[in-house]
């Protein structure tokens, strides 16, 4: 009886083991894709629409400026 228990708890043990290596696996491929997506939205997102808009001089040139 003492070898089939300890049979049980080793098998208990491996499964444990392989949920927790599963668990660190999807969490290290959330965080690339994760950091992946942030990357570009920082360096497309708002780049992008600063590239566009005027000089700070001359949106206050535009605001000062006489109607």
């Amino acid at each position: 009886m003492q070898a089939a228990g300890s049979r049980i708890q080793a098998r208990v043990w491996r499964e444990l083991g392989q949920l927790a290596m599963e668990g660190i696996a999807v969490g290290l491929v959330f965080s690339v894709l994760l950091a992946a997506a942030v990357y570009m939205v920082a360096h497309n997102g708002a780049g992008a629409d600063m590239a566009l808009a005027p000089p700070a001089e001359a949106a206050l040139t535009l605001a000062s400026a006489p109607q």
